[in-house]
């Protein structure tokens, strides 16, 4: 299964912030772990899912510096696990603060029933998943 979903925010953050998402998403739902080497960006989205509890996505991105703006490529796990996230997008300074355009997608691979129940099982925890996804994202743009 994959979820994306393309956001809009804009933060009253400093112009130098733009190259330091670390910091403008560090500490805030649904980022966890947040950290930048380089141009490299790193960390894990979380997500209450009913029948899973929490889930963290990892996912890796690599920055983009273009003046007063900067790219955002999502780039491949080595391994993905399971549940994991891609999170791409474009930042510009803007009056105000910074604007971003982000696409996120996130990957789970949820186990398949093998009769009908089971499959209905498995369509209900997709549907409740995407819920609780959409929700933790809704969180976040109202930040």
């Amino acid at each position: 299964m994959i979820l994306e979903k393309t956001f809009q925010l804009k933060l009253p953050e400093p112009p130098e912030h733009l190259l330091q998402p670390e910091r403008v998403f560090g500490g805030r739902p649904p980022f966890s772990e947040l950290t930048r080497q380089g141009t490299t960006l790193q960390g894990y989205l979380v997500a209450e899912a009913p029948l899973f509890g929490e889930i963290q996505f990892p996912f890796q991105s690599r920055i983009h510096p273009q003046g007063l703006a900067a790219r955002l490529e999502a780039l491949p796990l080595p391994e993905p696990p399971a549940f994991w996230a891609e999170l791409e997008g474009h930042g510009e300074v803007v009056e105000g603060g910074i604007a971003y355009q982000l696409t996120l997608r996130i990957h789970a691979t949820l186990p398949q029933g093998e009769k009908w129940g089971g499959r209905a099982l498995g369509r209900l925890a997709e549907a409740a998943f995407e819920r609780n996804v959409e929700r933790v994202l809704q969180r976040l743009t109202q930040a």
